[in-house]
């Protein structure tokens, strides 16, 4: 997952070293502010609205601030469609506003899954970074892939038993909103990672959260999560105006480093 991506926001390794670029360089970066275009809300409304007779997430696409101590580094685009059974979620994050002055990392992230009305599958998951310096580009390929019962990172040369509840930091939100949709449990998520496999707990839900994004002129009603484990500890909070769609999600590691994506604009169709 800058970026959900420079390392994109799926890889908690990779984020923290574009956040590392980021504070090497600068600082009163500051997200911009879009205002809400009651035509965007009306194709987010109509998108979300029968979603809970399918059960299912249908295709969209949504674009969030990407924020790391204070700093906003970027924006990452994500797309979501399915054929069939069938999904992938793709983020294209780049640097954005003040911070493309002071670096050009990005990545393209994709994660692959079997969607059914009742059951979202993590099937792979795979990053191309991009990054240049003093003139020289550079590719750095990072996977997650199923081999029968392990998932196994080759770049690392590590390997965890499959769970079927895990889900990386890129697609843990859309899993958890898959869940409520679905009146499912929220106990038991499992969070994958190139350097490690942890077990999340749900500490806390709030709710009746509240919480600013830079469309719409108030506070916006919100369910709050809070999950934990020996790795990360991530926080999310869930819309209830766009059929709990996820509008902010916060991930920090070992190193109390944060990563933070907020929701920019309504989410669309495709």
């Amino acid at each position: 997952m800058l970026i959900v991506n420079n390392k994109g926001f799926s890889s908690t390794e990779s984020v923290m070293d574009l956040f590392t670029s980021a504070r090497t360089h600068h600082s009163n970066i500051r997200p911009s502010i879009s205002n809400l275009m009651p035509g965007l809300l009306f194709s987010a409304l109509m998108l979300f609205q029968h979603q809970a007779a399918a059960q299912s997430i249908q295709d969209f696409q949504a674009k969030f601030h990407v924020e790391a101590m204070g700093m906003n580094l970027g924006i990452a685009k994500h797309q979501w469609q399915c054929k069939q059974e069938n999904c992938f979620l793709i983020s294209d994050a780049k640097p954005s506003g003040l911070a493309a002055l002071f670096f050009t990392d990005s990545s393209l992230e994709t994660v692959s899954f079997k969607q059914s009305e009742k059951q979202l599958l993590w099937q792979g998951y795979r990053k191309v970074g991009f990054s240049e310096k003093n003139g020289t580009k550079t590719q750095k390929i990072t996977e997650l892939k199923l081999n029968q019962d392990t998932v196994v990172c080759p770049q690392k040369n590590k390997q965890w038993p499959v769970k079927e509840k895990m889900f990386d930091a890129l697609s843990i939100g859309y899993a958890v909103w898959h869940a409520k949709l679905n009146r499912q449990s929220l106990d038991h998520f499992v969070l994958i990672d190139p350097n490690f496999q942890t077990e999340l707990k749900l500490q806390s839900k709030n709710n009746n959260a509240r919480i600013a994004l830079d469309f719409g002129e108030d506070n916006m009603d919100a369910v709050k999560y809070h999950f934990v484990s020996p790795k990360a500890d991530i926080e999310l909070w869930l819309l209830p105006e766009f059929n709990y769609f996820p509008g902010k999600v916060r991930i920090k590691n070992q190193e109390n480093k944060t990563l933070t994506l907020s929701l920019a604009e309504p989410p669309k169709p495709l």
